[in-house]
C-alpha cells in the first residue's frame, strides 16, 4: 500500500517544446532523431530518446546510449542536449538554464544574441506503477509554457511571458527588460509590439539597440 501510495504521488516532468515537440521523446517518427548530450566537464553521449526526472529532490535525466550503456547524468551536470533528425521538429538545442535563486531547468533556445530567448515547457504526468517519463500511461495532468530572457553577462534568465500572473504582465516585464533601449519600450508602450511578437522583439534588440 505504501508503495503504490509513493509511486502516486511521484511526478514526472518532461521538457517540451511547442513547435519541436518532446525533447528526450520521439513524437515526429523521425527515426534519424539524435540527441548529443554534453556535460559541464565536456563528455558527449548520444542517445535516440532521454527521460527526464524531477520527482522529489532528485534531478536527472536517464537515457541509453547508442552504444548500449546506461546512463544517468544529473540535471546540474548538463551543459547542453543537441537534437538532429531529418525534419525541422527534429533540431532544436536545450541548456540547462538558472531562472531563480534556487531553480534551473532544461530549456529550448529560441533566439541566442545579446539576450537569448529561451522556452520552458513542461509535461507533468502522475506518476504510477507503469508509467515513465518516456511512456507515460496516465492522463497528462499539466502543461505549462514560459519564456525567459536572458542578457550577456547575466547569470539568471528573467520570466517575460507565460501564465503566471504572479510574475506580472509581459507588457510591464518586457518595459523593465528592455529598459536600456527607448526606441524600444517606445514601440511596447505604443502596442507595436504586443506579447504575440516576442521573438520580434528580442530580434529588434539584439540588431537595432546599443
Amino acid at each position: 500500500m505504501k508503495k503504490n501510495l509513493l509511486l502516486l504521488i511521484v511526478l514526472f516532468s518532461i521538457q517540451t517544446n511547442a513547435q519541436f515537440g518532446v525533447a528526450g521523446v520521439n513524437l515526429s517518427n523521425d527515426k534519424s532523431q539524435v540527441y548529443t548530450i554534453t556535460t559541464n566537464n565536456g563528455k558527449t553521449f548520444t542517445t535516440k530518446s532521454y527521460s527526464e526526472k524531477t520527482a522529489l529532490k532528485i534531478k536527472e535525466i536517464k537515457f541509453k546510449t547508442t552504444d548500449g550503456e546506461k546512463k544517468t547524468v544529473a540535471l546540474s551536470q548538463i551543459d547542453k542536449i543537441i537534437s538532429i533528425g531529418k525534419k525541422d521538429r527534429s533540431n532544436f538545442t536545450q541548456k540547462y538554464i538558472k531562472y531563480s535563486k534556487s531553480k534551473s531547468a532544461l530549456m529550448t533556445e529560441v533566439i541566442i544574441g545579446k539576450v537569448s530567448l529561451y522556452q520552458k515547457s513542461q509535461v507533468t504526468y502522475k506518476g504510477n506503477s507503469g508509467s515513465t517519463a518516456i511512456n507515460p500511461t496516465a492522463n497528462t495532468a499539466n502543461t505549462n509554457i514560459t519564456y525567459y530572457v536572458l542578457k550577456e553577462g547575466q547569470a539568471m534568465a528573467k520570466y517575460i511571458k507565460g501564465n503566471n500572473i504572479d510574475y506580472g504582465s509581459f507588457r510591464n516585464n518586457a518595459i523593465k527588460f528592455f529598459s536600456d533601449c527607448e526606441l524600444l519600450v517606445t514601440k511596447i508602450k505604443n502596442k507595436k509590439y504586443k506579447r504575440k511578437h516576442l521573438e520580434e522583439i528580442v530580434t529588434y534588440y539584439n540588431e537595432e539597440c546599443e
